[in-house]
């Protein structure tokens, strides 16, 4: 589930191009067992810090196609790892006042 501060980000247009482009990429298959892909993953985990880097955001190559089983697995493994999720206490105040347009631009709110 995306945290607060990627919501709009997952829901602009572009998100949508890059996410089709990845799944047929992929030939809708994950790409760890082979069954059919449902979700497309960032490679480097998206944060309040990167969320408004194209590169990151948007870039093809740090973006993978997984079954929903194998996107879990990942995301949990990340925990079991300590690699924690947006504190949103600890971060509260990280790019306040701006949103990802329908075009996913940022723009003020």
């Amino acid at each position: 589930m995306a945290q607060m501060f990627s919501k709009s980000f997952y829901k602009s247009k572009e998100w949508e191009k890059v996410r089709q482009f990845v799944l047929m990429r992929d030939k809708y298959k994950c790409q760890k067992c082979g069954r059919p892909a449902q979700e497309v993953h960032h490679i480097i985990h998206l944060s309040p810090e990167n969320v408004w880097d194209v590169s990151i955001t948007l870039n093809p190559d740090n973006l993978v196609s997984l079954c929903r089983d194998d996107h879990f697995a990942e995301h949990k493994q990340d925990k079991a790892e300590g690699k924690k999720k947006y504190d949103k206490e600890k971060n509260s105040d990280c790019r306040e006042g701006f949103h990802f347009d329908e075009f996913g631009q940022l723009v003020p709110d």
